[in-house]
């Protein structure tokens, strides 16, 4: 079956179309977190405001050690004793259900908002 050329125009089209609402939705439903939660071994260790900046070193499992960095409302992994650095590689994190993990130590970083954290609390 030979390709016409008004169905390349028309898959063209419904590309361009599926682009486009994908980075509508996409912006349109982006939230700022208010709180970035630590969670080592599945326990949260720490909940703290993405709005103060903050360094902090979590004791993550069997004895790791990584630095988490807040800073202009960004949370980073700065340093880590792993071995393959992942978690240090990752971007910064600020916007609602972002993360950053760290599978050696079992450490997961995640962006809560204001809303979330008062549920996440009272279940764990």
């Amino acid at each position: 079956m030979k390709t016409k050329r008004n169905d390349i125009i028309l898959i063209s089209v419904f590309l361009a179309i599926a682009v486009i609402l994908l980075a509508a939705n996409r912006w349109l439903h982006h939230e700022d977190g208010a709180f970035v939660q630590v969670t080592v071994d599945s326990m949260i260790y720490e909940t703290l405001p993405l709005n103060e900046d903050s360094t902090i070193t979590i004791d993550g499992y069997n004895g790791g050690k990584n630095t988490l960095q807040i800073k202009d409302s960004y949370a980073s992994i700065t340093e880590a004793d792993c071995p393959d650095k992942l978690c240090q590689k990752q971007k910064k994190i600020r916007y609602n259900g972002e993360t950053i993990v760290c599978l050696p130590h079992k450490i997961v970083v995640s962006v809560i908002s204001e809303e979330n954290s008062d549920i996440d609390n009272i279940a764990n």
